[in-house]
């Protein structure tokens, strides 16, 4: 397999990228306000939505089922979206 440059440099950038902002949140100071987070776990085609508020709930069901049928129609009819 060939890998283009230009991806390669960008795959570099935005490791390196992730990298300096994982050192700079673990130099921080926390915040004084709390955040809840939301988690969506597939497993294969249904999601599992855990914990956090009732609008980020919602949301990440929102998300979670717009992945799950694009999922479902890559599986059933592959050319359909392109796969």
């Amino acid at each position: 397999m060939v890998v283009s440059g230009g991806l390669l440099a960008i795959g570099l950038i935005m490791t390196i990228a992730g990298a300096v902002m994982v050192y700079l949140s673990l130099r921080a100071r926390p915040l004084e306000a709390q955040s809840k987070g939301v988690g969506v776990i597939f497993i294969g085609p249904i999601p599992l939505v855990i914990s956090g508020s009732r609008k980020w709930v919602l949301a990440a069901l929102g998300v979670a089922a717009v992945i799950m049928v694009v999922m479902m129609a890559g599986a059933a009819e592959p050319n359909l979206i392109g796969w």
